[in-house]
């Protein structure tokens, strides 16, 4: 996100006495005030929705106003740049707030554990193809922001880099019902706002409503003929909602079946030439495993059934002092809390009256 300009207005505007000075950025539209206002309780807890994927209507004006309105706010930038997941879609003009949830973040893991092993595998030898590997590592979800360029900003699931590549070579993502329609669109949108140097995006739908059901599909940089013969680079989807659950819940018996990402996939062209041949797998049946392991897992969590210590020695519990320098006043503290509820209530109240299509309703808190 970039800063925004001061502006002062001319001297000839100026009244004796002088005005307050200006502030940096014009004030914020009712749609940009209303997602601030949403930002601010999700920073002080007071968010109404727990929901993994939360979406609200934003053109790609109000997704600049909103990120110049952040900028110059200094208690609201250091939360939306470092922990506010968010995606901003600008084919579709869609903002996302996300928050994983802990059969996301299990799902998502176990992928990336097995990509890493196989990774490793390759990369004990001495091959340019181990070398290579070697230098290939997952990377969480570092922000992939492609703004500048019409093709929006995402904070993936997981991506795995090459340490000599701008981006990554292959990007993964666990999708949930509310998500699945707005993932071809993310996947366009790494492809295409990274020139094609991200050469595999990979989504598995885990959530489909009433149904056990579960899918993968998958995305690739490919260069077409258009009607007028020029060249065009799109994203080519591979995979089309290969099953690896069916809806009884019954894992895909087809052992071709799986995600299979060859070593090349992980770079730009400019770093992985044809002669690495070496491919990475997951069976279908691996697929299905992690997402049975991980609701065993969380059912187990919810239902408080996990081991824990059996004594507890001490007689009470101490908190670390507070330094100096983290002691809030009272007073101050009282009146931002005022403040900032104040801003979330009014948001609320224009919400009321905020007219949604049907198909938006879902996805406003």
């Amino acid at each position: 996100m970039q800063p925004s300009l001061r502006v002062t207005p001319p001297q000839s505007f100026r009244s004796s006495p002088p005005p307050t000075p200006p502030p940096t950025v014009k004030k914020a539209s009712d749609a940009t005030a209303r997602i601030i206002a949403k930002i601010k309780a999700r920073r002080s807890g007071l968010s109404s929705s727990n929901e993994p994927w939360v979406s609200y209507p934003l053109s790609e004006d109000q997704y600049t106003e909103l990120t110049q309105q952040v900028q110059s706010d200094a208690s609201l930038r250091g939360y939306v740049n470092q922990d506010l997941r968010h995606d901003f879609i600008p084919s579709v003009g869609r903002l996302v707030f996300r928050m994983p949830t802990y059969l996301h973040e299990w799902v998502i893991s176990s992928v990336v554990e097995e990509v890493s092993r196989q990774l490793r595998v390759i990369g004990a030898g001495d091959s340019a193809a181990a070398a290579f590997a070697r230098a290939v590592v997952a990377r969480g979800s570092p922000t992939l922001d492609f703004t500048e360029t019409g093709f929006g900003r995402h904070d993936p699931d997981a991506q795995f880099r090459h340490l000599d590549a701008q981006y990554p070579g292959v990007v993964m993502e666990v999708s949930y019902s509310q998500k699945q329609k707005y993932t071809p669109y993310i996947a366009e949108d790494c492809i295409l706002g990274s020139d094609g140097d991200i050469r595999r995006v990979v989504v598995m739908d885990i959530g489909y409503p009433n149904s056990k059901k579960a899918t993968m599909s998958s995305w690739k940089p490919s260069v077409v003929l258009n009607e007028a013969g020029e060249l065009e680079l799109i994203a080519e989807q591979t995979i089309v909602d290969m099953i690896f659950r069916d809806e009884e819940g019954n894992p895909n018996p087809n052992e071709e079946a799986g995600l299979t990402l060859q070593l090349r996939d992980f770079a730009t062209e400019t770093l992985s030439g044809p002669d690495l041949t070496e491919s990475i797998r997951i069976p279908a049946s691996k697929l299905y495993s992690y997402l049975t392991e991980a609701e065993k897992n969380m059912a187990k969590l919810k239902q408080k059934q996990g081991a824990v210590r059996e004594t507890r020695p001490w007689v009470r519990k101490r908190r670390r002092l507070e330094t100096p320098p983290e002691e809030l006043d009272d007073n101050r503290e009282a009146k931002f809390r005022k403040i900032e509820e104040k801003a979330i209530s009014q948001a609320e109240k224009d919400d009321s009256s905020y007219k949604t299509t049907p198909d938006e309703e879902w996805s406003l808190e």
